[in-house]
């Protein structure tokens, strides 16, 4: 991986490494695999029914050199007589059909499809005791993107064989001819993809979708828009456009198909006098504003057009051709709200403008990002429909030349411009979510939040887009950005990674996660990063805010998890008091835990009494203890229930003294 080193911190990991890890020697080398939790396995997203059900139905096995199809080799090769293999490999390029391969595979294993995931790859270097193997299920990982991956990785697959054999679970890698390299470390059944003949993926969806119109792809114009060269993604989508359309509209199939590329290229030429740039300016317009009022279209078109250096005639909005006219000559309606339409008689056509806009007129591209930015600024005529905007931007970062999306955004933040920088960050946290997009706009975070020239504005936005959708779908990525933040010498960002780290823990399927996290921060070896982690633990345990770490007095609780949340507090809290920097803030936010009538007493009791214990002849811990003239009813109630169990601890047996160390503990933290 380019870049810095990654320093992953999974302390909960670390802790239990040391007394339950297996160790496996592969040759004369030994490699470590630890023990991990459920929170910390990756994540499997469920298969949409209807892509299952083009698998079942419309699946084309192209035959290999053996003769058989693919597939059939696939899970002939994991359905061994001497053996049931758990583990494959298909291997190569996207667009041979991996995926729909791979969903076979474990369909004609026999996995039902309810227990298929395929996996959210959150993690910055792949990691096979990340990846689940629960019992029934079939897992599909993608490692088109991950580089290089590391020997561990190979050597690991081994025992993740053995663990998926018991639980009788299946995976299924994807992975690129130049990525995938296991030498002699792995013995993983392999097989090489083929691209099925594009026309006949096309006609086995079709057959399934409509099969009354299969006849249509031997027919002018569809007969000439597969080649050879087609990826199984174009054969597919030709099949739906066809099974969509109206009665007999090949046409219409075949402008979508194309991106509408004729079209636009003759409406370009029939409005290309100066007194049909508004018009050009009102197509741009609707096409990036699909189904917004008029109104807001209207004036968004009167802004590109003075953009580019048009004048607006005088007169207003009482100049020039009246709506239905102008709505004519760009083909688009308008329904009983007034929202305006090009999609609604001519399907694909929003998106279609914006890419021959983006292609056909290169030097306009920047022009067109800053007018998005002004209409969708506060205050702008565009401004309650960013993510109409944002989606539509990050379609043409996908195009050539599409970096300057990228470019241009971070350009917005980094230079303080608040009109730009509540579109770029959702311009940047879309691509960060975007399949295409995705793996290079979440390594340049990392890297705006390691550089030492990162800007505070920059800073601060990488924090929080780390804290929204990019932290709950990838939790342990935005942790590792929002790290390096907190660890900055700089402390440019501070403030912003607590609030993001106190959002990410108000989500409570998230919160141990989280919690291990940071604590695994307070406890690094590397001074830097443990004050980082006791500065961002305290920010979690602040209850002044409308969100608690904790649920409240009465909530509904998981007893488990937040008991291991809660063991969790205790570490970090111990951690806290063993920094002199910050152990008074430490005593003040534990008091505050005591005072406060919003969390339950026993849970408040019991964490209070793990943390403090051995740690009483600490300066702070009495005047804790004894509290203040303004402690309230329900404090001086804790404080007086708090001492009584300390004291019962003390005058204890040993034995009996050290308080629980559940999985959230260590050697450290148990011993009295």
């Amino acid at each position: 991986m380019n870049g810095p080193d990654i320093i992953e911190a999974l302390p909960v990991q670390q802790a239990e490494a040391s007394g339950r890890a297996r160790v496996t020697q592969v040759g004369r080398d030994y490699h470590q695999h630890r023990y991990v939790r459920g929170w910390e396995y990756l994540r499997g997203v469920s298969v949409a029914d209807r892509e299952m059900d083009l698998v079942h139905n419309a699946f084309v096995d192209a035959p290999g050199s053996n003769g058989s199809g693919q597939v059939a080799h696939a899970v002939g090769m994991l359905n061994r007589p001497h053996g049931r293999c758990h583990t494959l490999v298909l291997l190569g390029e996207a667009g041979t059909g991996r995926r729909a391969a791979a969903l076979r595979v474990l369909h004609d294993l026999g996995v039902p499809r309810e227990r298929i995931r395929w996996l959210v790859l959150d993690w910055d270097r792949p990691r096979t005791e990340q990846i689940p193997h629960h019992k029934g299920h079939g897992f599909v990982l993608d490692l088109t993107g991950c580089g290089e991956l590391a020997e561990d990785f190979y050597t690991g697959l081994d025992d993740y064989q053995r663990e998926a054999e018991a639980a009788e679970a299946f995976l299924v890698i994807l992975a690129s001819p130049e990525g995938w390299s296991p030498g002699t470390l792995a013995t993983v059944p392999t097989v090489r993809m083929i691209r099925p003949p594009a026309t006949e993926i096309a006609k086995a969806h079709l057959r399934h979708l409509a099969a009354h119109r299969v006849d249509w792809l031997a027919s002018a114009p569809l007969d000439a828009l597969l080649t050879e060269a087609a990826e199984p993604s174009d054969a597919a989508r030709l099949a739906r456009l066809i099974a969509q359309a109206g009665e007999d509209d090949r046409d219409a199939v075949t402008q979508e198909f194309t991106d509408w590329q004729d079209h636009l290229h003759r409406w370009f030429q029939k409005h290309s006098n100066p007194e049909d740039l508004r018009e050009r300016a009102l197509l741009i317009a609707a096409a990036l504003l699909e189904g917004v009022p008029a109104e807001v279209v209207l004036d968004a078109a009167d802004r590109l057009f003075a953009e580019v250096g048009g004048v607006l005639p005088p007169g207003g909005a009482l100049a020039g051709r009246g709506l239905q006219e102008r709505l004519n000559a760009i083909k688009a309606s308008q329904d009983d709200d007034e929202a305006l339409s090009l999609e609604a008689q001519q399907h694909g056509l929003p998106e279609a403008v914006l890419k021959y806009v983006w292609r056909q007129r290169p030097q306009l591209r920047r022009v067109l990002l800053q007018w998005a930015s002004h209409i969708s600024a506060p205050n702008g005529v565009a401004v309650r429909h960013l993510r109409r905007i944002t989606d539509s931007l990050v379609q043409l970062s996908l195009l050539p030349g599409g970096s300057v999306v990228l470019s241009v955004a971070s350009d917005w933040i980094a230079t303080g411009r608040s009109a730009h920088r509540e579109l770029a960050a959702e311009v940047l946290e879309t691509m960060a979510l975007h399949p295409v997009t995705g793996a290079g706009v979440r390594k340049q975070l990392y890297d705006w939040a390691y550089q030492k020239g990162t800007s505070k504005e920059l800073a601060i936005a990488v924090a929080d887009i780390c804290a929204g959708r990019l932290g709950r779908t990838y939790p342990r990525l935005a942790l590792t950005r929002l790290r390096l933040l907190a660890s900055r010498s700089d402390g440019l960002a501070r403030e912003a990674v607590a609030e993001a780290v106190r959002r990410l823990a108000s989500i409570p399927e998230q919160r141990v996660l989280v919690l291990s996290e940071i604590v695994g921060w307070a406890k690094a070896a590397d001074s830097d990063v443990r004050r980082a982690g006791t500065h961002t633990f305290l920010a979690l345990t602040n209850i002044t805010g409308d969100t608690l770490p904790l649920p409240a007095a009465g909530e509904a609780a998981d007893d488990a998890t937040d008991a291991l949340a809660g063991e969790l507090f205790v570490r970090g809290w111990r951690a806290a008091l063993q920094d002199p920097a910050a152990a008074e803030t430490a005593h003040a936010r534990l008091a505050s835990w005591l005072d406060s009538p919003r969390l339950p007493d026993d849970q408040v009791l019991s964490l209070a009494a793990a943390v403090l214990h051995g740690h009483l002849g600490q300066r702070g811990a009495a005047e804790l203890l004894v509290g203040s003239s303004s402690t309230c009813d329900v404090g001086r109630m804790r404080r007086r229930l708090l001492l009584d169990l300390l004291i019962s601890q003390q005058t204890a047996s040993p034995a009996q003294s050290v308080p629980t160390a559940g999985p959230g503990s260590d050697a450290t933290d148990s011993a009295a």
